[in-house]
């Protein structure tokens, strides 16, 4: 009985507390808040007319103090309650008018939980009044300010269009701020590129821009390294598009050219929200058709080092081909492949790719290696660029090298056994050799290249079938010279035995012909016949030698002959007598397991070198008589 009084008498409290409250509703008295929401939240609600009244006056407190509870609480009751909802959005309307940044706050409460399209609608409204507020009244921080909540909303509310609004709306209001043109101008870029057009079409919103912003973005000049740093990659593209678009080369340094490559590579720098113009692609692509007429030396050579460093040889023949006439990059060209530390077989066939377009000549193709290979110190990492080398010297043979150049080839094919760099360069080599007129250096040279070939047979034999074309082409008195010049020479021994030969050889024919050779050679051998027939046959027989018998059957021709022609065929008999013996004491004989007829004729079929005067007739007749095989032609 005890409960059952105290309950009816809390019970009585809330009746006469509720009464209290309504009677101060309809009077319009002021209820506290927390009030209004225990009712509207309450399990007995208030009649219809007078809830509503509850939910207006909660909805004004949440307007007027942005109250995020109350105005959840008269939200839900509007999206529960249509004739509510009806009666509200009246009140709403109005406040547009006179608080429209309240009636925002409110509406965006609302939307955190599940938004409508009735509701977006009403964000939108909103949205457009204050902002017609902010830019009619407000200072240039309360429009910025408003723009930005804008452009912040998510997506999904769609408030692209009131933005773009905003911005145009306070276009005319930044042609005296020059700040606010720039933060228009910045949001525009990042928010509402559709907008960018019109703002940078404007002429005195341009110059009204500030500082470095201005600098960079109107004029093209400034640091536009700062821009990037202070407003972020679409601003610093938009300012770097104009200026190519106005083609001026003096803001883009090489510093700038690489940031603007880092955009262009990296491809995340706008994510795709700047209008195509404005991309670090259409830079890149501007520099690609233009660039030469109007960037720096500076700027085109890291442009190049750039593109070929990530391997867009795509963007490098289009780049090199644009500055074909001015030749401006082709000697920027070896130092950026070299600096690309891109695999040689790619740089080859990049260098192949310009000279068939025609933008690079072979001349300028063989430059282009010859440097390279000088930065890399012809260490033997570059062969593949000296073969390339060699195959080109190889093709153009009407392109000059300096003789430093071959050497350094030379050595490298040394060091690496290489037979093709080899060949190329001690052709180009022996070719020069040919020129040298003073004995002692040709000598000196010539021995340089057989030591640095000498581990090739093939090219160290081309050295000797060289040398023997050269030679044979000399003077007897030059020849003469470099034989005593190849004395004592370590490493030349086949070069002083050809020199030495041809000088035989030389003596031997004199300035007769060979038909005048063969019949002084007949008219020897029929001399020493008639001798060697008359004479030679004694020692078989017992027969003397009578003096005055002799000397009666040539006096009795005493007439034939002068004196002076005796004495001068005394003279050649005499001396005749002692060539034959010192022929006959030089000549090769056979050795105990090798019979003299065996050795005469591997004289005669050339298998014997001849180390005597003898020898070499036997050699010799063999030769003409067509015994020998044939040898490696003397001018090859």
């Amino acid at each position: 009985m005890i409960l059952s009084g105290q309950f009816k008498a809390v019970e009585g409290w809330f009746v006469i507390e509720r009464q209290t409250l309504d009677m101060r509703i309809l009077s319009g008295d002021h209820v506290p808040a927390d009030a209004l929401k225990a009712v509207l939240t309450g399990d007995v609600p208030p009649d219809d007319d007078l809830f509503d009244l509850y939910a207006e006056r909660l909805l004004m407190h949440a307007l007027d103090t942005r109250d995020a509870e109350a105005a959840n609480i008269v939200a839900r009751l509007m999206d529960e309650r249509p004739n509510l909802d009806e009666r509200l959005s009246s009140l709403l309307n109005d406040t547009l008018h006179i608080q429209p940044d309240a009636a925002y706050a409110f509406i965006r409460v609302r939307l955190n939980d599940n938004p409508d399209t009735r509701w977006l609608n009403r964000l939108k409204m909103a949205a457009l009044y204050s902002l017609r507020v902010a830019i009619n009244d407000g200072d240039s921080d309360t429009i910025i300010n408003w723009l930005t909540l804008v452009a912040r909303e998510p997506a999904h509310y769609d408030l692209g269009d009131v933005l773009h609004y905003g911005i145009l709306a306070a276009q005319p209001r930044a042609r005296q701020d020059g700040e606010l043109g720039r933060q228009l101008i910045v949001l525009s870029i990042k928010r509402d590129p559709a907008s960018l057009p019109k703002l940078l079409a404007d002429e005195e919103l341009m110059k009204a821009l500030p500082d470095n912003f201005g600098r960079v973005m109107r004029d093209h000049t400034g640091d536009p390294l700062q821009l990037l740093q202070m407003r972020g990659a679409e601003v610093f593209l938009v300012a770097m598009a104009r200026a190519a678009m106005a083609r001026a080369g003096a803001v883009f340094t090489p510093a700038v050219v690489s940031q603007v490559w880092e955009l262009y590579s990296g491809g995340t720098s706008n994510g795709g929200t700047l209008p195509t113009d404005y991309q670090a692609e259409s830079i890149i692509q501007e520099w690609m058709q233009h660039g030469v007429q109007y960037l720096s030396r500076e700027a085109l050579e890291r442009l190049l080092a750039l593109v070929i460093a990530h391997k867009r040889d795509d963007l490098a023949l289009q780049l090199i081909h644009q500055a074909n006439e001015s030749k401006t990059l082709l000697p920027s060209l070896a130092r950026a492949l070299e600096n690309s530390q891109r695999a040689t077989h790619d740089i080859l066939d990049l260098v192949s790719r310009i000279t068939t377009a025609g933008d690079m000549t072979p001349q300028q193709a063989i430059a282009t290696y010859i440097t390279m290979l000088g930065d890399l110190e012809w260490r033997k990492e570059a062969l593949p660029l000296a073969q390339q080398l060699a195959r080109s010297l190889q093709q153009h043979p009407n392109i000059s090298v300096s003789d430093e150049v071959l050497w350094h080839m030379l050595a490298l094919a040394s060091e690496t056994r290489d037979e093709l760099t080899a060949r190329a360069a001690s052709r180009r080599l022996v070719s020069e050799l040919e020129t040298v007129e003073d004995d002692g250096l040709l000598v000196e040279d010539l021995r340089r290249l057989c030591a640095q070939v000498s581990w090739s047979d093939t090219v160290r034999q081309s050295l000797t079938n060289w040398w023997r074309g050269f030679t044979r082409g000399l003077a007897l008195t030059r020849m003469q010279r470099l034989d005593k010049a190849l004395e004592g020479r370590r490493g030349l021994d086949d070069e002083r035995g050809v020199m030495q030969t041809l000088v035989a050889v030389r003596r031997m024919l004199g300035s007769h012909s060979l038909a005048e050779f063969a019949e002084q050679v007949n008219a020897a051998y029929t001399v020493l016949e008639a001798l060697a027939e008359a004479f030679d046959g004694w020692s078989k027989r017992a027969v003397g030698f009578d003096s005055a018998v002799v000397r009666a059957e040539l006096d009795d021709r005493s007439d034939e002959l002068s004196p002076q022609q005796r004495q001068v065929l005394a003279n050649n008999l005499k001396e005749l007598a002692q060539l034959v013996g010192s022929m006959g004491d030089s000549r090769t004989r056979g050795a105990l397991m090798r019979r003299s007829d065996d050795l005469d004729r591997d004289l005669m079929s050339g298998e014997q070198a001849p180390h005597s005067a003898v020898d070499t007739m036997k050699w010799l007749a063999g030769y003409w008589g067509g015994m020998q095989a044939a040898e490696p032609d003397a001018n090859s």
